[in-house]
């Protein structure tokens, strides 16, 4: 038997359309890449930060809470048939609605805070 003959490789594709002297690339005058722009975040006042949206959160929740106890207080004071179970219930809400939102807004005044150090110090 006789070897096989090789095929011959494809002919290049025919770009009728490409530049035939494409531009060189320029590297920067140091050999790196310039660093990309930074993320800046959605755009938004600069009073109104994350921080600050949360602690205005939690002080909603606070509020919710105390209007929850005294509508619940009202109702048990009010009537003649007060129940001790709906009032114990209004102040089960009382106590998670006040508690959540404490904890919402102080994690909000530290977020803010941090946001406030970070834009001072340029970090």
């Amino acid at each position: 038997m006789a070897p096989a003959t090789p095929a011959a490789p494809p002919p290049p594709p025919n770009y009728p359309n490409a530049n035939p002297n494409p531009p060189a690339w320029n590297p920067p005058a140091s050999g790196w890449p310039q660093n990309p722009s930074m993320y800046r975040g959605p755009m938004l006042p600069a009073w109104l930060t994350f921080g600050a949206i949360l602690v205005l959160v939690g002080g909603v929740l606070i509020f919710a809470g105390f209007l929850v106890d005294l509508i619940g207080t009202a109702a048990y004071v009010g009537s003649t048939t007060g129940s001790a179970s709906n009032y114990a219930a209004s102040l089960e809400t009382f106590d998670a609605l006040v508690g959540v939102g404490i904890l919402v807004a102080v994690l909000g005044w530290i977020f803010h805070q941090a946001g406030v150090h970070r834009r001072m110090t340029g970090h």
